[in-house]
């Protein structure tokens, strides 16, 4: 009986952190390293480069990453109106998750004439449809790399992030011109308070069954 009951226990703690480890999606490629792409859906497992045309540019770069031997660069040069960018579908997520989409940024364009601008668009897969967005963030790249964060929580209907980095010369940005340097992005969804009880709880039982019955 006493041996059923840690059994149980463990099992218990073990299948909980399991669990919150499985809901786990993640970016690939956050520290661009490899090849971006430009060759349609589908978007899992890449980042899908986009731009609008002559004058804009989404590539990788060893001119200036943070870590390893790349970072993504996105560039303008002397354009109105255009942009450039990634994305990259997360999949497998559960709606009420909370979760960060988080990453560093930087360029030697001073001033920077283009706007930055990143999101989370939320998907539905079975439908291929967009449930909703989160407002654009905006952040002021600095000479040297500095973090930008986005907190959300999977919305209802949704199972898929859609993680959107861009700049663009759509405002009174002086020169529309500028390169902006992206690396070490990251998206963690945090686990679920009930799986986070239930680990806890099979390991309190653990602890407790190892005061009360010693090695001998």
């Amino acid at each position: 009986m006493k041996s059923f009951l840690v059994r149980t226990c463990a099992a218990v703690a073990l299948t909980s952190l399991a669990a919150t480890g499985a809901s786990a999606a993640s970016i690939a490629n956050g520290s661009f390293e490899d090849p971006i792409t430009t060759d349609g859906p589908p978007f899992v497992g890449s980042w899908e480069g986009f731009n609008g045309g002559a004058g804009s540019q989404a590539a990788n770069s060893t001119a200036m990453p943070r870590t390893g031997a790349q970072s993504l660069a996105l560039s303008i040069a002397n354009t109105n109106d255009t942009f450039a960018g990634v994305f990259q579908d997360v999949t497998n997520l559960t709606p009420g998750t909370p979760v960060t989409l988080s990453g560093y940024n930087a360029t030697p364009t001073n001033p920077l004439g283009v706007g930055v601008e990143f999101r989370i668009e939320w998907r539905n897969s079975a439908g291929n449809t967009e449930v909703s967005r989160t407002p654009n963030s905006t952040t002021v790249p600095t000479a040297a790399y500095s973090p930008f964060t986005l907190s959300s929580i999977v919305p209802a209907g949704a199972d898929t992030a859609r993680v959107v980095y861009a700049i663009q010369s759509f405002g009174a940005e002086p020169g529309n011109t500028g390169v902006v340097y992206v690396d070490d992005v990251s998206f963690v969804p945090e686990p679920s308070a009930a799986a986070l009880g239930f680990a806890a709880l099979g390991l309190s039982c653990l602890r407790r069954r190892r005061r009360t019955n010693p090695a001998r």
